[in-house]
């Protein structure tokens, strides 16, 4: 080293002497020039005419999102500023609010009221052909609680709708948000997964969808039934229901079996109640044991769920003396085979008046695994957007599988079994018959020509009796005759 000589500081010099150079480089007129031209070359590609015009609608849309940060949460003007996906909307920047109420219905009101109610768990639109099928992306739907009938039957976008409300109801969330175009389709889908899952009880259908226009985040109200600190112990009750049900099955119990033992054990255990509060919910039935056909097959499928059997709850209209009601009964899958069952129908308590339905059985088997054809016959109408399949089979038929099944009008095999039944001391027969001209053959035979009244008179002989009284149950349209002393 020389003296006076610093060779950090020469070679500090010489490197700001190099960045200095660059400045000068890159500003020269001829750089300036190059870069203006590049400018405008990329400029008139994409349209823009660099006037700063383009920045007035921003501007805007930041100032009303100011104005209403009030009336919107922070995280709706968030999801509003990340979200790229556009669609149409409820409401123009106003938060319409869509009520779904009409999901909570009582199915049993008069004709003047049911076109204004409807049972919880309308079945949903049913879209054939969605137009962004190719570009939605469907979870696995293996997972056990998205194998619903209504889950099935949707189209793929309702099914993204309805995972992420299933999600939310599962966790009890009173508000949450998800992603969806439409609201109406929501509100669909709600009545649906409502209607495929019964232990969801704290929900009657009623909730509000918010949202912004153009905007496919929708935020999601609820109402619940109960309070949320009341729901444990309530599935406490409903499940610990659940329990007798299934310990009452024999290990070896075929699919059938759990079918015919569902439908006795509800019918056994509740009664019906026009006015039974939580009526459209598994409380009624399973905690209250008073309810209306909501809860009477609400309780089949959540029995028959737990047991393993497929069950859908289906909802229409039945006509009963000329007048039309809103009514709800079950589609189950027996080894494969479809068949539906009506177990409010099967309670004489809700066919008969109650001073009647003294005198009778405590469960009428008419309704237990009848064939589509027999299902228009007793006027069973289900709701149009129900994708439902042709039942046709009479192989799992309640008076087929206990022999008391008529193909002809057997006078013979008819006498044969009432005199059983009167020597036996069994109180009730039952008969049903593949057509009417035999049904009604088999009542003159039965009622008419005295064969009743020969066995009847040889019981009151053994018993020492004056009288006997009976009760004669029949049923034009399932060609059923019953008969009970």
């Amino acid at each position: 080293m020389r003296d006076g000589y610093d060779k950090e500081y020469e070679e500090e010099l010489y490197r700001e002497f190099d960045r200095h150079r660059e400045i000068y480089e890159q500003n020269t007129p001829a750089s300036v020039r190059r870069r203006r031209k590049r400018r405008r070359r990329r400029r008139k590609r994409s349209g823009c005419l660099g006037c700063g015009t383009c920045i007035i609608p921003f501007l805007l849309c930041f100032t009303l999102l100011f104005v209403f940060r009030d009336k919107y949460p922070v995280s709706l003007i968030t999801d509003f500023l990340h979200d790229p996906i556009l669609s149409t909307a409820d409401d123009p920047l106003l938060g319409i609010t869509e009520s779904l109420d009409d999901a909570k219905a009582n199915p049993e009101n008069d004709a003047s009221s049911v076109s204004e109610q409807t049972e919880t768990g309308v079945p949903v639109e049913v879209v054939q052909d969605a137009s962004d099928a190719s570009s939605v992306v469907i979870p696995d739907a293996a997972e056990e609680k998205y194998t619903g009938l209504c889950y099935q039957t949707m189209s793929l976008e309702q099914r993204l709708i309805y995972e992420q409300l299933y999600e939310g109801i599962a966790a009890r969330e009173k508000e949450f948000y998800i992603d969806a175009k439409e609201a109406e389709v929501v509100g669909t889908v709600l009545n649906g997964l409502l209607a495929d899952n019964p232990e969801f009880f704290w929900m009657d259908g009623a909730a509000s969808i918010y949202g912004l226009e153009g905007r496919t985040r929708k935020k999601i109200t609820l109402e619940f039934n109960c309070e949320p600190e009341e729901i444990d112990h309530l599935a406490d009750l409903i499940e610990w229901e659940a329990d007798k049900y299934l310990q009452e099955l024999a290990p070896d119990a075929s699919d059938y079996d759990k079918v015919k033992a569902a439908y006795e054990f509800v019918i056994s255990n509740v009664s019906y109640d026009i006015d039974a509060p939580q009526g459209q919910n598994l409380q009624s039935s399973m905690i209250n044991h008073l309810s209306v056909c909501a809860g009477y097959s609400k309780e089949l499928q959540y029995l028959l769920q737990k047991a393993g059997v497929k069950c859908a709850y289906i909802t229409g209209t039945v006509t009963r003396d000329d007048v039309v009601e809103s009514h709800a009964w079950n589609l189950v899958e027996i080894d494969g085979t479809n068949t539906y069952v009506d177990p409010t129908w099967g309670d004489p308590s809700y066919v008969m008046s109650s001073e009647a339905a003294r005198e009778l059985p405590d469960i009428s088997y008419n309704y237990l695994c009848l064939t589509s054809e027999e299902m228009d016959r007793t006027g069973h109408v289900a709701n149009e957007n129900y994708v439902l399949p042709e039942c046709t089979s009479y192989e799992y038929d309640y008076y087929i599988r206990s022999g008391r099944y008529y193909e002809y009008c057997d006078t013979e095999a008819i006498r044969m079994q009432l005199r059983n039944a009167v020597d036996n001391n069994v109180p009730d027969v039952h008969m049903k018959f593949a057509t009417p001209e035999d049904y009604y053959a088999a009542q003159i035979e039965i009622f008419d020509e005295g064969m009743l009244s020969d066995e009847l008179q040889n019981r009151m002989k053994w018993d020492g009796l004056t009288t006997i009284t009976y009760f004669p149950l029949t049923n034009d349209d399932l060609y059923t005759i019953e008969i009970l002393w």
